[in-house]
């Protein structure tokens, strides 16, 4: 038998060589453990840096005050993004003002949405003395108190004083209105506007009773927006005064002469300024409705109303109109899906917005309000019994325009780049309301339209409120009755729960 090789055996490794290879084994699993430390680090260093550069690009900030005091408006935020030039904003004041917290956060506000635009500083009267120093030998300023200094890039100065900003009660002297955002949108204009815009407000024939609260309400909200209000009497006059902006008529009752409303129409066509009209439905004005007619706006002698019925009951007259603003461009471009009501008499009009005749002749008019359902343009308005006659009543329960624009450019300009006539007209005469008591959306919409046709679009928009502040009045019955609540009620049900949970837990 052939012998059988054996395998020979296998040398068992030394402890010496065990112990080498026990400690390489350690020294690789250190490698790796260093090098995933290294990476997580990088990659962490990496995020690090990403997440801080992404926040102070991309940033963005929510207001949660009360009131949103912090939080500027449309008309402002839009006006900021328009600036061409640099604006500097300085904060003088002190630490320990009681406006010190209010001033510096609306100012970082305007510094966020600004951007490039406007440059913000913040100094101490008590510890910036070099830099107050230098400013007030720069531009001879007196830093005697609390206020913010505008610089514009022209070499325009605006001071404001700290008190300009608020309003306080006259006797506890507690902050009641903050107008922070108006003072400082109106400043900001005042020092980038080449000059002051001026509105002419054009009497005719309304009573002054009622045209001097008109003029009231719009005269501070066209000084926000750097803007003068002045009365106008076109009789005797040979021409429309040359600084005029736009001309206003708040709802005349006497119609124009030929000879003012070919004095109106020559300023209109050559474009030296815009034109803002509220009708009155009862005032006969034929030369004002041909002047509305020939650019495609044609007001109707009738009646916006709608009728309601109820069981049991008479058939009921509504006048007043709720209107909804229409999207698209013009004044209600940055006020879409706002609504309000007209007040009193409203008349309709018929608005050819999709006339050939027309926009051949570069003419463009467009329907700016929008009845609410179940209104239409009543012809037979003084009858008792009324219904919509399709045959003779205008427009429709469901579409019944009482306000409109019209934009006219040059021939052969489509574009409009060589500039255009503008004019917004409204059929109702109490849009700014006599009483004192128009509705915000309305004066946002009458601005927006003075802005409009003055082509100033980066001021339309939803004006600064004025945060103001709350008091709660509570009698001293209530007072009482709160106190016991909140002294033996409540503490007496907390240890009610906590008896009864003791006792569950006995149990």
């Amino acid at each position: 038998m052939a012998e059988e090789k054996q395998e020979p055996e296998k040398k068992a490794p030394s402890a010496g060589g065990e112990s080498r290879l026990r400690v390489h084994a350690r020294k690789m699993e250190r490698f790796r453990t260093a090098g995933l430390v290294a990476v997580q680090l990088i990659i962490v260093t990496i995020i690090f840096f990403q997440v801080n550069n992404l926040s102070c690009r991309r940033h963005t900030t929510w207001d949660l005050t009360q009131n949103r005091r912090f939080t500027l408006s449309e008309t402002s935020a839009s006006y900021l993004k328009s600036l061409g030039g640099e604006v500097r904003i300085v904060m003088a004041f002190l630490g320990t003002s009681d406006l010190y917290p209010e001033v510096k956060g609306l100012l970082s506000e305007y510094d966020r949405v600004g951007g490039d635009a406007v440059v913000s500083e913040y100094l101490d009267l008590s510890r910036s003395r070099s830099r107050l120093a230098e400013l007030k030998d720069q531009y001879q300023l007196r830093f005697g108190g609390d206020q913010i200094v505008i610089l514009g890039e022209t070499g325009r100065v605006k001071v404001i004083a700290a008190e300009e900003l608020v309003t306080r009660d006259s006797n506890s002297g507690r902050v009641i209105e903050f107008k922070g955002e108006e003072v400082l949108t109106s400043a900001l204009l005042e020092v980038t506007e080449q000059q002051q815009r001026k509105v002419y407000l054009v009497t005719g024939g309304r009573r002054a009773d009622e045209l001097v609260p008109i003029a009231q309400q719009i005269q501070p909200l066209a000084n926000a927006q750097n803007a003068r209000l002045e009365s106008l009497v076109l009789e005797g006059r040979q021409e429309i005064p040359e600084d005029a902006d736009a001309l206003f008529f708040p709802g005349n009752t006497t119609d124009l002469s030929a000879r003012e409303a070919e004095m109106v129409r020559n300023y209109w066509d050559a474009g030296r300024g815009g034109l803002v009209i509220f009708l009155d439905p009862g005032a006969e004005t034929p030369n004002f409705d041909e002047l509305l007619r020939e650019h495609g706006v044609a007001p109707n002698r009738d009646r916006v109303l709608s009728v309601i019925s109820l069981a049991g009951l008479a058939p009921r007259r509504i006048s007043d109109v709720p209107v909804a603003l229409m999207p698209g461009g013009g004044p209600t471009r940055d006020l879409p899906a706002l609504s309000a009501r007209l007040l009193g008499r409203t008349q309709s009009l018929n608005v050819l917005f999709e006339d050939d005749l027309l926009l051949s002749e570069n003419i463009r008019p467009r329907p700016l309000m929008v009845a609410g359902e179940g209104f239409w343009g009543e012809t037979e308005f003084q009858a008792e019994d009324i219904s919509f006659n399709p045959d003779l009543d205008n427009g429709s329960p469901n579409l019944v325009f009482t306000a409109a624009s019209v934009e006219k450019g040059m021939p052969g300009d489509p574009d409009l780049s060589e500039g255009s006539s503008r004019l917004v007209v409204v059929g109702n005469p109490n849009l700014i309301s006599p009483d004192g008591n128009t509705s915000k959306v309305a004066a946002d919409f009458t601005m927006a339209s003075l802005n409009w046709v003055m082509n100033r679009e980066s001021l339309m928009g939803i004006s600064p409120r004025r945060p103001t502040a709350f008091t709660l009045n509570i009698s001293p019955a209530d007072f009482g009755l709160l106190q016991s609540l909140t002294i033996f009620l409540m503490p007496g049900m907390a240890l009610i729960v906590g008896g009864l949970v003791w006792l569950k837990r006995r149990a």
